[in-house]
């Protein structure tokens, strides 16, 4: 048997990986802007190059709507600086020093004004203790939200801080208007340091009124294009996609240059390997590297193309210096009700990538970088994939002290990790589109088996945990037998199958767009008081963020509140109340998003 870990090593580059990093990490990649097409272009460049890959650039318009996410504006930005004028004047922070200090999508202007401190600039009663009109804002919270609250109270300005993570980094924030309310926008926005936002608040603290004067030199553009560079090898109908997003700001490495920079060696490394005759193309399932702006960019290609995708991997921030960082590499599972049995075959093999600390006297070695294992939940173009069907996984730094900031840089990337970490993705995706690799993937899938159930119960609270038990084993067993042929395995499942009754409950269905619902969705169609009562279901119970965007995959048919909290349950192995999936119901009642069946 070959060595495909071994090959594709040899054709991978990490010098050239580091250029990769370099080059992409120039260009201001915000979604609506020209360098992010930019960007596209440069990777559709540099895989063209070779032959064995099949290259295509789609181009999508902004302009449009693509199942839950919206329409979004062209945008420009090329120059602004923060200014404290009183009482005493100096620079707070430049655009030449910090990509991230123009909220992006921010219009452009120069203003000068009082800054007041409102604190939580979600929260609408902070807004009535304090006139802001004519007045900049400092607030944090959610930005769009921030924004709509603080201009419809007339405030020309906003500054927004970030209550974690490094106190002198300046964080990346968004707005991220449609079309239509760019039109309407006048007040710039831009992010501050935690560092220098407490400077102004202890001015205000003081009894003075801190004057600030803005200049961003930014605008929109009439139009702009997502842009999905796909490079593809093997000629199978059905496909096994690995994906990463390459959108961001300038200078900012690890989310996520690092996933698209790697993925876009590996890919050579593959094409390489096949040129000089080393391994021969996939036969049983063609695979697919896919590059695209985050959440617009995968479900304008999934919308819009027919696509027969087994199973996907999204890398997304990979390769961390995690001494610096403070991160752990985790492993993201599909929730076990989307499981598909390849997932074993990555898991193993990055597991065995990252294995090289020698034990005292064992003949195995020992994890040398820090790695672990959870359970669904949301955040990348994996939840996209769920969302049309697909069995996905994301491998994913975090936590990471620098993450959305202006101090993701370079530095905290770590190039010989993430060529460990594309090694074992090329070789978990290579064997499980190879015929002839059947026995090894079958091996694999036999041992997670155990391995998946034994984890996941040594989680579960002993009252669900028979139940779960059983959901676990008849699941996860099914769809591990539909791929291999197990006795032992064969007979679990069947010692725990059971018919369900039928139940006399009333019954709800989703009827959104496809996609996970978003928390601006939830804005623009909620009152005040229901947002607030949204994010105290929040706070109490954060988790519900994960949930809220797999109501629509477990509400796809009819479905009654118990059967949501059971679901809920039998994934995730928490006991929750039934109040809090029925809160939930209620609000996406409420957004038109989810009715009453029948």
């Amino acid at each position: 048997m070959i060595n495909i870990s071994k090959i594709l090593s040899e054709e991978f580059s990490i010098q050239e990986l580091i250029n990769f990093i370099s080059d992409l990490s120039r260009l201001h990649r915000i979604q609506g802007c020209k360098e992010l097409e930019e960007a596209g272009e440069y990777i559709k460049s540099i895989l063209e190059k070779e032959e064995a890959l099949e290259v295509e650039l789609k181009k999508f318009s902004y302009n449009k709507p693509y199942g839950s996410f919206r329409a979004v504006t062209g945008w420009w930005v090329k120059d602004g600086e923060l200014r404290l004028i009183k009482p005493k004047e100096e620079l707070i922070h430049s655009y030449k020093n910090s990509r991230t200090l123009i909220t992006a999508h921010s219009p452009g202007g120069t203003i000068e004004g009082e800054v007041v401190h409102i604190g939580d600039g979600e929260n609408p009663a902070n807004y009535e203790k304090l006139d802001v009109n004519g007045k900049i804002v400092l607030a944090y919270g959610y930005p769009y939200i921030i924004y709509k609250q603080a201009t419809s109270r007339g405030a020309i300005g906003l500054l927004i801080y970030k209550k974690s993570g490094v106190e002198s980094a300046v964080p990346y924030t968004g707005l991220f208007l449609t079309p239509e309310e760019a039109r309407e926008a006048k007040a710039p926005s831009m992010s501050i340091s935690r560092r220098m936002a407490e400077k102004l608040i202890r001015i205000i603290e003081k009894g003075e009124k801190p004057i600030v004067k803005m200049k961003v030199e930014a605008g929109y553009r009439e139009e702009a294009w997502i842009p999905v560079v796909t490079a593809k090898i093997g000629n199978s109908e059905t496909e096994i996609h690995l994906c990463a997003h390459y959108c961001h700001p300038a200078g900012t490495v690890n989310d996520n240059i690092s996933g698209t920079a790697t993925l876009m060696e590996l890919a050579l490394s593959f094409a390489r390997a096949i040129k000089k005759g080393k391994i021969t193309k996939p036969d049983k399932h063609s695979i697919k590297f896919i590059w695209f702006p985050e959440y617009a960019g995968s479900l304008a290609y999934m919308i819009n193309t027919k696509q027969k995708v087994e199973f996907c991997i999204n890398l997304d921030m990979i390769g961390e210096k995690q001494h610096l960082t403070g991160s752990t590499l985790n492993f993201i599972k599909s929730p076990p009700r989307y499981f598909h049995p390849y997932e074993a075959v990555v898991y193993y093999k990055l597991k065995q990538a990252l294995s090289h600390s020698e034990s005292l006297s064992s003949p195995r070695k020992a994890l040398s970088y820090k790695y672990d294992v959870n359970i669904y939940e949301t955040g990348s173009d994996h939840d996209v994939y769920l969302h049309f069907n697909t069995p996905s996984i994301m491998l994913n730094q975090w936590p990471d002290k620098y993450y959305h900031s202006d101090q993701d840089t370079i530095d905290k990337f770590d190039p010989q990790i993430a060529a460990k970490i594309a090694m074992a993705v090329g070789t978990a995706a290579y064997i499980i589109s190879k015929n002839e690799e059947k026995g090894e993937v079958e091996n694999l899938v036999r041992s997670y088996f155990y391995e998946y159930i034994g984890r996941e119960l040594s989680e579960t609270p002993s009252k669900l945990l028979e139940k779960r038990q059983k959901y676990l084993i008849k699941t996860i067993g099914k769809r591990i037998l539909s791929q291999i042929q197990d006795e032992i395995i064969e007979k679990i499942v069947e010692s725990v199958s059971e018919k369900e009754g039928k139940r006399e409950e009333e019954l709800y269905v989703y009827k959104g767009p496809i996609g996970p619902i978003s928390t601006r969705q939830l804005f623009t169609k909620l009152s005040r008081e229901d947002l607030k009562k949204l994010r105290k279901i929040y706070e109490k119970e954060p988790y519900m963020r994960t949930l809220r965007n797999l109501i629509p995959l477990y509400m796809k048919k009819p479905t009654s509140l118990n059967r949501l909290k059971e679901m809920i349950e039998e994934d995730y192995g928490i006991e929750i109340e039934t109040k809090i999936p029925k809160e939930m119901i209620e609000m996406l009642i409420k957004a038109n998003l989810i009715e009453k069946a029948g």
